[in-house]
């Protein structure tokens, strides 16, 4: 597997609500990394309600509160998926992790980048909320991918995340993708939309990552963890993933790819 001398690109993918599939795309992004060459870590930074490791029937090298304590490294939770592609797990019930405070919940956000070193790309599936989305974007990503839906609850949400980061983190590059559209006419319109609004109310550019469709395929995945990635990359979502890595997302070029 290539990979980079350089810092790997850090793509978060944040949202303003849960329901939009983040974490599907997480997945099916890092798939699509790893599957162009990029030797990819995909990061489950849901403390409390991960689900990644389920999603990919992965079970966890370790828990968080073991990594916050310093009894383990990140490295250590790293488990491989497949060739190219490995899982940091999140945790899911850990008691541990139940009111951590602001400076806690910073430090152990800061120890899971320990594990990035080495890897091409890295993807992040912050949790949902405003809070998360920061917590993870402000440790040093690349892109703070912004993932909405057509329905105008979701485009609302999307634009407070994005209202809230243009106030925290005003140079952070930001790419908005669509998800469960119809087509996408219907996608890039809710794009539209929204970067109209950031535009005026934000005096915020964004970038149009692309729209993935609605896909029965990926319902059918999430019902077979063991299979979610040869079922969901399969089909018509994993194959609008995979387009626009190739042609939108500025990914890193694998070492030796290039004379």
């Amino acid at each position: 597997m290539m990979r980079l001398a350089r810092d790997p690109l850090a793509l978060v993918v944040a949202s303003g609500k849960g329901g939009t599939g983040k974490s599907v795309l997480s997945v099916l992004l890092a798939d699509a990394l790893a599957r162009a060459g990029h030797d990819t870590l995909l990061v489950d930074a849901d403390l409390n309600l991960a689900n990644l490791h389920v999603l990919l029937g992965v079970r966890p090298a370790g828990r968080l509160d073991q990594l916050l304590a310093g009894e383990m490294e990140a490295g250590a939770l790293v488990r491989p998926v497949r060739e190219g592609l490995a899982l940091l797990a999140g945790d899911t019930g850990n008691e541990q992790l139940h009111g951590l405070d602001a400076l806690a919940r910073a430090r152990l956000m800061a120890r899971l980048t320990d594990a990035w070193a080495g890897h091409d790309a890295v993807v992040v599936d912050a949790g949902a909320g405003l809070d998360a989305a920061l917590r993870v974007a402000a440790l040093g990503a690349s892109r703070l991918v912004v993932v909405t839906a057509p329905e105008p609850t979701a485009l609302t949400d999307a634009y407070a995340l994005l209202k809230v980061v243009t106030g925290q983190l005003p140079g952070l590059p930001l790419d908005v993708l669509v998800n469960r559209a119809l087509d996408d006419d219907e996608g890039r319109a809710a794009y539209e939309r929204l970067a109209a609004a950031a535009e005026r109310f934000l005096r915020r550019g964004l970038r149009y990552l692309g729209t993935v469709p609605e896909d029965d395929a990926v319902r059918r995945a999430v019902r077979a963890p063991r299979q979610f990635l040869a079922l969901a990359a399969a089909g018509r979502a994993g194959e609008a993933v995979r387009q626009l890595v190739t042609t939108r997302l500025g990914c890193p070029e694998p070492a030796g790819s290039a004379a």
